[in-house]
């Protein structure tokens, strides 16, 4: 056994000393030389070399061309390619004079007409960059094929350095597998021409090897560099172009404008199937005569590239009295003097030009004193805390208002109130922000399907975006830059922008932000004192002029009053007066005699109707602000007019704020309190009816008549849980006993009321509806109108946590004065 072993081990051996005799081991060799990469062109619209293309060798094609490319290495990995475009030159040259250059002639024999094919690279539209001075090409890539690549960025380089810059990371190597060629179809002075330029593409491999060369047949005698073995050859052509100059906002057609605007240029391009996208603009300035629009001589200036400006935007141009080319003016103290023409050519990517014309033209009269008007959006003007809130979604506004949710509800920012003294205001918390919002006069309108803009200031409407003068209101086709802020008179501090202060002549100090500042045109702020705050804003335009009269808000933010220490009673009127129903000053001196025992503070206030009142309206239609509200211990709310519905719908917020506080109310109203109730369930204004007992339901209440010629049953207000009985006033014309309603009089009873058939469990009724006796018609109640309504609960009191709420379907205006006041005593005595 150990003898077949020796023996197999023997045989092994001696194989393996074959196989390294037959692989040349420890010898020279090529066995394991790296293969170079092959590349071919697999879609393109150019010619080469093939049979099957040279019917195409002499048609034209649109100059950009998508070229795709294929790449292939049979022991490793493509890992990148690099392109060229190269222009290429014939010359014709006559044996025996080679130094003799002439263009080809049909009637020589080509045996003595020779073609010599010149090439020099391209920097073409969308590949500028190429590595002419052979700076960042690898060496075998110079050796075999010459300059000329396109440059690109290194993956992870920082593209915000040019590629013409040696600091950018830059190489002549893409991993993409295809290129976007603009081939030049122009003469040198941009005349459409059909011109032949060649492609070429190469590849290399994880080894750092690079296509073999392969020349083209015809190029192997006459060109001066090989060639790769992906090439192609183009006859590329390109229309002409057309230009249109107009300014950002819009075409002046001769008209006034200011001494700054920005010039936008436009490029129609008339080559199938290509995006219309130009190389560059170029424009040009002048003076005319304003009558006949001759060129006053000595007035035009040079082309000007909008290229080479600092703004990104080759579409635009920006032109004020201090640029290159400057603006200045045309109208001089009320004289028209010139008018200033625009003229215009557009390239595009193949270096076609357009032709000048009337229609590359713009013209427009230079005119001072042109300044914009700053607006402080109230709409937009809200806040947010815990006294300063509501609980529903408002729908007047189109915007989603800031949130925070609180034991599960979402309490949503309002705008501010506006008290009694006209100050807006707001009450103050830990927690509060405020949110202001400013923009310019023309920023926003409404764009009908014909004519002109409307311009609303409206900042739900469109944006339009044009600066309008703050006097004239014409649109001087400028632009909003900057805005200059100032908060409690000091410049807003920012830290982002903390050096960008301007100073008045008089030394006042702003903050300026660009218009497009991470600021924007919104400020959010918090932490506020309990004192007035006040904001101040103007605009700054494309001419560097602001606003002479900045707009301003001020709003005060006061510190909330707990409930132990309110006084006084406040009487809110939202009668609307009328001879009949609720003369003036008659209810209100019935008001004052049934509060004649309390001896407190008692305030009258007259919610405002047209001019007439005590009132202010905010921008909700709010009259009632809580700063006023929470001062006092109790409210008292009427509206006693049974022809009006008046305005609790609208004063919600207010109120529901202060009775959230610790606020005690009593409504006193008519049959109309029915569909107001309802109004403030389907608007989900739930919390401020919740308050008084009433149902989340629709309909929550019930009437007993809408006018006042209809069941005038009512008598009597019956007192119920301690509470006295009113009685309705009403007697013959003239005596003390009368009402101020010759129909109450004359029915003797009311029929305007409010019964509610629906309302908390621990809600208690303290007035029943008290009607006539039965008796005949029309007057009087049958028997199964007075089952119907006597007793029926017209006055109810809701206890809550921290207030009381009384809610009175009948108007105290009508009754017994003596009846009332005793009513208003028990009230007055529980809450104070």
């Amino acid at each position: 056994m150990q003898a077949k072993s020796i023996r197999l081990l023997t045989l092994l051996a001696l194989m393996a000393l074959a196989l390294l005799a037959f692989s040349g081991c420890g010898k020279s060799g090529t066995r394991f030389t790296n293969q170079e990469p092959t590349i071919r062109i697999t879609s393109y619209e150019g010619f080469d070399d093939s049979p099957l293309l040279a019917p195409y060798e002499d048609e034209a094609f649109l100059f950009q061309q998508k070229i795709f490319w294929h790449a292939y290495d049979p022991d490793g990995v493509i890992v990148g390619f690099a392109y060229r475009v190269s222009s290429i030159e014939r010359r014709y040259r006559m044996e025996p004079n080679p130094d003799q250059t002439i263009p080809p002639d049909p009637n020589i024999p080509d045996s003595i007409q020779i073609t010599e094919i010149y090439s020099t690279p391209l920097r073409t539209a969308g590949n500028e960059f190429i590595d002419e001075n052979q700076e960042i090409t690898p060496q075998n890539v110079i050796d075999r094929f010459g300059p000329g690549w396109v440059m690109h960025y290194k993956p992870n380089a920082d593209q915000s350095i040019p590629l013409d810059n040696p600091a950018a990371g830059r190489t002549i190597w893409t991993t993409d597998k295809y290129a976007t060629i603009n081939f030049p179809a122009a003469d040198e002075q941009g005349n459409p021409q059909i011109i032949e330029s060649l492609f070429e593409v190469i590849a290399i491999d994880n080894r750092g090897d690079i296509t073999p060369i392969a020349i083209p047949p015809e190029y192997i005698e006459y060109h001066q560099n090989p060639r790769s073995v992906a090439w192609r050859s183009f006859n590329a052509t390109s229309a002409r172009p057309t230009c249109t100059v107009t300014t950002t906002k819009g075409n002046p057609n001769g008209g006034q404008v200011g001494s700054g605007l920005r010039l936008d240029f436009t490029m129609r391009d008339y080559d199938p199937f290509i995006a219309e996208i130009p190389f560059k603009f170029e424009f040009k300035l002048m003076k005319v005569d304003p009558t006949t629009e001759e060129v006053i001589a000595g007035t035009e200036t040079e082309w000007y590239d909008s290229v080479s400006q600092q703004d990104p935007d080759m579409d635009t141009f920006l032109l004020t009295r201090y640029t290159t080319p400057a603006l200045t003016y045309d109208i001089e103290n009320g004289v028209t003097n010139s008018k200033t023409k625009v003229q215009c050519r557009a390239y595009d990517l193949a270096g076609v030009v357009s032709e000048v014309t009337d229609d590359s033209a713009m013209l427009f009269a230079v005119k001072a004193g042109f300044r914009p008007e700053t607006l402080i959006y109230q709409q937009r003007v809200y806040a947010l805390g815990d006294n300063h809130f509501i609980d529903y979604s408002d729908e007047s506004t189109p915007e989603i208002l800031p949130f925070t949710i609180i034991g599960g509800v979402q309490r949503f920012a309002t705008p501010f109130f506006i008290d009694l003294a006209g100050n807006v205001t707001a009450v103050n918390s830990n927690n509060m922000k405020v949110w202001l919002r400013w923009g310019w006069h023309g920023e926003y309108g409404r764009v009908p399907a014909s004519g002109p803009i409307i311009y609303t200031d409206n900042p739900y409407d469109k944006k339009v975006d044009t600066v309008l003068d703050g006097i004239t209101h014409e649109n001087y086709f400028s632009e909003i830059t900057h805005f200059d802020i100032r908060l409690d008179d000091q410049p807003y501090n920012y830290p982002p922008f903390a050096n960008e202060h301007v100073f008045d002549t008089d030394g006042t100090e702003w903050l300026r932000i660009p218009l497009y500042s991470p600021l924007g045109q919104t400020l959010v702020l918090t932490a506020l004192q309990s004192r007035v705050h006040k904001l101040e804003v103007r605009c700054v335009d494309l001419q560097g002029e602001v606003d002479p009269t900045p707009a301003v808000i001020s709003f005060n933010l006061v510190n909330p009053k707990a409930p132990a220490e309110r006084e006084g009673i406040l009487i809110l009127d939202d009668d609307r007066p009328n001879a009949s129903y609720s003369p003036e000053p008659t209810v209100t001196q019935i008001y004052n005699d049934i509060l004649a025992d309390y001896p407190g503070t008692k305030t009258f206030v007259t919610r405002k109707v047209d001019s007439t009142g005590d009132t202010n309206q905010d921008s909700r239609y709010r009259h009632f602000a809580t700063s006023d509200l929470q001062n006092y211990k109790l409210v008292i709310y009427h509206n006693d007019n049974p022809s009006e519905a008046g305005n609790l719908k609208l004063e919600n917020d207010g109120l529901t704020l202060y009775l959230r506080t610790g606020g005690n109310m009593l409504i006193s109203h008519t049959s109309q309190l029915a569909a107001v109730l309802d109004a403030f369930v389907l608007g989900a204004q739930k919390t401020f009816i919740g308050y008084f007992g009433i149902p989340y339901v629709s309909p929550p209440a019930i009437i007993l008549s809408n006018s006042l010629n209809t069941l005038p049953f009512f008598q009597q207000a019956v007192g119920l849980q301690g509470y006295p009985d009113v009685d309705l006033q009403y007697g013959t014309a003239g005596t003390p006993e009368a009402s101020f309603n010759s129909l109450v009089n004359l029915r003797q009873g009311l029929s305007t009321i409010t019964y509610f058939n629906n309302f908390g469990a621990t809600t208690d009724v303290i007035y029943g509806m008290g009607i006539k006796p039965v008796g005949p018609p029309p007057y009087n109640p049958t028997e199964d109108q007075y089952t119907l309504y006597n007793n029926q609960p017209i006055g109810l009191r809701t206890i809550n946590a921290n207030n009381r709420c009384y809610l009175l379907g009948f108007p105290l205006s009508y009754m017994q004065v003596d009846d009332a006041k005793q009513l208003l005593n028990q009230v007055i005595s529980e809450v104070m």
